[in-house]
Parts: structure tokens; C-alpha cells; sequence
């Protein structure tokens, strides 16, 4: 479940940086803040994908916690766009409901049964 709200999440990720690339240009803000805005949505698409590499490849240790805290950043998100009322509500009804799944998916998520070696103890 949680690999799959990862996908989810990176697949709209992109769409976050390429609007947030063409909001830039089009933009009559200064060069820094339109990089600034470009650069956190290119880092925030980053780490979503490596945490989904991470949660593919078994390596749950990590990737829950990492899981964790990008899910408490979009709920924070979504009642920060709710609260203030930068976008129309049912955009951060959204961020919410997604950061509460995503956040229960990955406390659900157990790490698969590592291998022994030999000579190793449990």
C-alpha cells in the first residue's frame, strides 16, 4: 500500500515541478525566488522517489521513516493551504486525506524477513 501512495505521490511530483518550471518563466518574481520555488519542488519530487526506491528495494528501515515524515509534511501542508486559503479547499482536503493515509500506510509497513547468514546470530 505504501509503495503504492509512493508511486502515487511521485507521479504527481513531477507534474509539481514541471508546472512549478513553467509558473517560473512565466513569473515577474525575481530569479532567486523563482529558483527557490523550482529547486523545493525538484528536491521534494528527489526525495519521494528515493524513498520509493528505497521501500521497492526492502530496505524499510529508512524508508519508513522517511515515509513518515513526507506524509506529516503534507498533512502540515494541506491545513496550512485549509487555514490560510491559498488554494480552493477541496485541494487541501486532499493534501490532508493524503498525508493520513500515507501516514497510516506507513506505520502498517513491517520490514520483510531479512536473511541469516551463517555464523550470524538473531
Amino acid at each position: 500500500m505504501l509503495t503504492g501512495l509512493l508511486l502515487i505521490e511521485a507521479f504527481f511530483g513531477i507534474v509539481v515541478v514541471f508546472f512549478s518550471i513553467l509558473g517560473a518563466m512565466n513569473s515577474a518574481g525575481t530569479l532567486g525566488q523563482n529558483l527557490s520555488l523550482v529547486l523545493a519542488a525538484a528536491i521534494s519530487w528527489i526525495w519521494v522517489v528515493v524513498t520509493l526506491v528505497g521501500a521497492l528495494r526492502g530496505r524499510p528501515s529508512w524508508a519508513r521513516g522517511s515515509a513518515l515524515t513526507i506524509h506529516v509534511l503534507l498533512f502540515a501542508a494541506g491545513t496550512g493551504i485549509l487555514q490560510l486559503q491559498l488554494l480552493a479547499w477541496q485541494f487541501g482536503f486532499a493534501i490532508v486525506a493524503v498525508g493520513v493515509v500515507g501516514f497510516v500506510a506507513a506505520m502498517l509497513a513491517r520490514p520483510a524477513d531479512r536473511p541469516t547468514l551463517e555464523g550470524e546470530e538473531d
